[in-house]
């Protein structure tokens, strides 16, 4: 896996890119970190995640709230309920001052095993990084990044992907991540 791979962009505002876990992660440190509590989410947080899910989709798509928004945000109740407890979903929260700032989350799944990192056929995929507006350049997501990818390698995880938004891009470059040697393709089926 290089980073001369095609970059191809599929999803509006997006692109897929790559991290083999054997990269070293680079964190920003911020002046005021002691304020901050970074934890791993519990299902308490699930109607807090779930909000934080949904401004994220509406920013990422300038989506306006609707049924469709209503049906979104039932998905996720049931979804991060089964996902949490199951170890399937894997959630990284920061408080400041109490409030929930900031969301985070990898998806733990598997596929046929292959050469490059993913012999056990299980990975990780990045997702929900979502700080609210008064809250964002501190470097919050760069922290949670460092830990989920430390959640990964507990795992035994050795392979972690994402999609990343014009604005996460550069975080996760920073951190390593790559384009995929190989675009992935997609097709909506109705």
């Amino acid at each position: 896996m290089g980073s001369r791979g095609l970059g191809v962009n599929f999803y509006p505002n997006s692109f897929h890119i790559e991290h083999q876990l054997e990269t070293r992660l680079v964190g920003i440190v911020m002046s005021d970190e002691r304020e901050i509590v970074y934890r791993r989410a519990t299902l308490d947080d699930v109607p807090t995640l779930v909000e934080y899910r949904v401004r994220f989709l509406n920013e990422l798509h300038n989506h306006a709230e609707n049924d469709e928004t209503r049906i979104i945000r039932e998905s996720l109740l049931r979804y991060f309920n089964k996902a949490i407890p199951s170890g399937e979903f894997i959630a990284w929260v920061a408080e400041l001052n109490g409030k929930m700032v900031a969301t985070s989350g990898m998806v733990v799944w598997e596929k046929p095993a292959t050469y490059g990192g993913v012999e056990s056929g299980r990975l990780g995929y990045l997702l929900n990084f979502y700080t609210i507006p008064e809250a964002r350049r501190r470097g919050i997501a760069t922290r949670m990044l460092n830990e989920l990818i430390k959640e990964a390698r507990s795992l035994g995880l050795r392979y972690v992907h994402l999609h990343a938004s014009k604005y996460g891009e550069p975080i996760y470059r920073k951190a390593g991540f790559t384009e995929p040697q190989m675009p992935e393709l997609t097709r909506r089926l109705e």
